[in-house]
């Protein structure tokens, strides 16, 4: 058996059936008394049947010493050799068995199997169709075949083939599982199943067909009973590592990185190089958000198989991950030309695409993966933001067919679809149905996740009175003066990558989108004095050479992003913590501050499903108990701060009016104006944010209250964010 593709395991047969045809006499083992040939050549099968393949080996050639003309002996060896690893040297001996006797049909389907195991597809599918030919019921040989045209992804050939090894012999496990996986690759989940459980029931304790069960499951979102197929599999052989790999592959989709990545080492333990541990190991790692320990992992993998689609497609999301959004590009095509069917590759790539303005070539990436796998739901969230549906259009149609079909709304599996369809719904002018998605979805991704709010409002009233008027009438640091830093800050949705995007198109700044710099240099600091407190309580501790070390490793980052630039934009909305240890850092640096009418900002954030959890964003009155927690902090900052220091950008007055508000903005961080600013939209530079698409656009209104299309549905948000039946907010308490 081998298995080429670690969620496929296919079963190919390789016979050890050899038939003195001729009586003779040769020696059983060395020093024993002589027997017949035929029983000798028996013998050896038993051997080899019994897992003892060197004497095995030895047996069957002084067979062929003794009788060099009889081609079953030739055979046999040419399998047990295979068995032992020695391929080349098997098909050697398997092709001396044919010039002995060029119509037994096994014989060529044996040799078909081994230059398959080997790569020589061509060479193998034309050995296996003479095996055919000799005997039409050769169900071996039909069985190989049906591998060799999977494995050129023919997966209609592939299918007949293994239909008409099954005709020849209706009882054959493995064909029924090999069976399985060409429904599976042609989209027929259900047929799959149905064709390994088949398998299963002919052969017992079969744990490939567990497997492929298991991954057919994971397909389809059944994630419970797919792992119960995965865990059967390697309990059924624990030295399975493709099984073992395909567990920890589920595991770390179901936000399980931990216990996949203690599985992942164990089966590195047993094979350091096994690759597809070594890729899902990168995919663990970059679920816990460590990106260099995952090229790490990834770079090892492709290292042994350069070529390797699922190794290059990891290493695509490290790319785009690390911002080396180019790289990431042409990674991704590698990885798709390595295997055109690859829908991650194909999502992944799309996703690329769209950081760098390709959004043309994007929307035919996501497109593409849809064709391929219409359950890629990823995909449709993918594409929603570049298209304006209607209600014919093909991917409205598609994604409504498909929530049409399913029988129980509320499965998290659907959670995506709820927010694609929540805004193909808002696009076709249908207020109601979108709702019904939006809330659906938020309620299900609300559910995953662990938010405690009553921790997150003590955390808000901590940073105010750590940063209070005292602090900053007494400061522990006199600060670096560099004046490269510009932070952008506010609530999500609320204007901040349309603002960076006109100051990042001055030739003057470098747009650094959203890295998380200041954390990072924060936690280096308490990775070298443990003594210190977690923010905000750290700010009182810190001594003025622990400032400088933070500042100089956040500045000593952006002047290496920076090039020529004179400014450098840190677009970390949750900056809006940190502006006052900003400020503390970096007297000098600019604080932007954009901001947005607060009921479009907390709907436009409800129907938004993150990258990041953001777990205030998914319930309403959470979601405006957080704002109004917010705006009391930047009204803190507007107090305690030196004048001059932050600026309020409302994305309404740069609506009405971008060109007087770009020349502000511009201003603002000391910069001479530059007209390229007002061509914001047409700036090829990178963009990783929720609102990458609206940013290639020019100037639109549409978002401007955009909540009233929604009122009805809105009074938790109305009275978390404090407005009275007549609509007028009423301040803070």
């Amino acid at each position: 058996m081998t298995v080429r593709n670690p969620e496929a395991a296919a079963t190919g047969t390789v016979a050890a059936n050899g038939k003195a045809r001729q009586p003779a006499r040769a020696a059983a083992e060395p020093g024993k008394q002589w027997v017949s040939v035929q029983a000798a050549l028996k013998n050896a099968v038993s051997l080899y049947s019994a897992g003892k393949l060197s004497e095995a080996e030895n047996l069957i050639r002084q067979i062929v010493t003794a009788r060099p003309k009889l081609a079953d002996a030739h055979n046999v060896l040419g399998v047990v050799l295979h068995r032992q690893g020695k391929t080349e040297e098997g098909i050697k001996a398997l092709k001396q068995a044919i010039a002995l006797n060029g119509s037994a049909a096994n014989y060529f389907s044996n040799l078909g199997e081994m230059e398959r195991q080997k790569g020589y597809l061509d060479a193998a599918q034309i050995t296996l169709q003479r095996a055919i030919t000799l005997d039409a019921g050769a169900y071996q040989a039909w069985n190989n075949l049906g591998i060799v045209y999977f494995d050129k992804r023919d997966f209609a050939k592939a299918e007949e083939s293994y239909r008409k090894a099954i005709a020849a012999k209706p009882d054959y496990a493995e064909a029924y599982n090999n069976l399985g996986n060409a429904l599976r690759a042609r989209g027929k989940a259900d047929q799959a199943i149905e064709q390994y459980e088949r398998a299963i029931e002919l052969k017992g304790n079969y744990p490939e067909a567990y497997n492929n069960m298991g991954t057919v499951l994971r397909d389809t979102m059944k994630f419970e009973e797919a792992e119960f197929s995965y865990r059967r599999a390697v309990s059924l052989r624990p030295e399975y590592l493709d099984a073992h790999n395909n567990l920890a592959t589920l595991l770390v989709a179901l936000d399980r990185s931990e216990e996949a990545l203690r599985a992942l080492g164990d089966i590195l333990k047993k094979s350091p190089g096994h690759v597809p541990a070594l890729v899902s190991t990168a995919r663990a790692q970059l679920r816990r958000g460590n990106v260099t320990l995952a090229e790490a992992a990834v770079k090892r993998a492709l290292k042994l198989e350069p070529k390797n689609s699922d190794a290059l497609c990891v290493y695509g999301q490290v790319c785009h991950d690390a911002d080396r959004y180019e790289e990431a590009v042409k990674v991704l095509e590698a990885s798709i030309a390595s295997r055109p069917d690859n829908v991650e590759a194909l999502n992944l790539l799309g996703i690329a695409l769209k950081s760098v303005g390709q959004m043309e070539k994007a929307k035919e990436a996501f497109v593409k993966a849809l064709e391929l796998q219409p359950l890629a739901i990823g995909a449709y969230s993918n594409l929603v933001d570049l298209e304006k549906f209607t209600p014919d259009h093909p991917m409205f149609v598609a994604m409504t067919g498909l929530m049409a079909k399913v029988k129980n709304p509320e499965d998290e599996r659907f959670m995506a679809l709820h927010f694609s369809l929540g805004k193909a719904y808002d696009d076709v002018g249908d207020p109601e149905k979108s709702f019904y998605h939006y809330e659906l979805g938020t309620r299900l991704r609300r559910q995953k996740l662990d938010y405690k709010e009553a921790e997150v409002m003590k955390f808000f009233d901590q940073i105010r009175e750590v940063f209070s008027e005292e602090f900053f009438a007494n400061r522990p640091y006199a600060g670096d003066a560099s004046p490269m830093p510009v932070f952008i800050i506010g609530m999500p949705r609320s204007g901040s990558t349309l603002t960076e995007q006109i100051l990042a198109s001055h030739p003057k700044v470098h747009g650094a989108g959203e890295i998380k710099t200041l954390t990072q240099s924060l936690g280096l600091l308490r990775q070298k004095f443990p003594n210190l407190p977690r923010y905000p309580e750290m700010g009182k501790r810190m001594k003025s050479t622990q400032y400088g070390l933070v500042a100089d490793h956040y500045l000593g980052t952006l002047k290496r992003i920076a090039g020529d630039a004179e400014r450098v934009t840190d677009k970390l909305l949750t900056n809006y913590y940190f502006a006052g240890l900003a400020h503390t850092l970096f007297p000098n640096a600019k604080i932007i501050h954009t901001m947005r009418d607060p009921v479009d900002t907390c709907l436009s954030t409800f129907t938004k499903l993150f990258k990041d959890d953001m777990p205030h964003s998914y319930n309403l009155g959470e979601l405006g108990r957080y704002y109004r927690k917010y705006e009391e902090l930047m009204e803190h900052w507007r107090k305690v701060l030196p004048a001059g220091t932050m600026m309020d950008v409302k994305y309404e007055d740069v609506v009405d009016d971008v060109e007087n508000h770009a020349r502000r903005i511009v201003d603002f961080v000391g910069l001479e104006w530059d007209d390229q600013c007002l061509a914001f939209h047409e700036s090829n530079r990178p963009v990783k944010t929720a609102s990458v698409s609206q940013v290639r656009k020019p100037i639109y209104s549409t978002s401007v209250e955009r909540w009233r299309r929604y009122e009805g549905h809105l009074d938790p948000l109305f009275e978390a964010l404090g407005y009275d039946a007549e609509g007028v907010r009423r301040p803070p308490a």
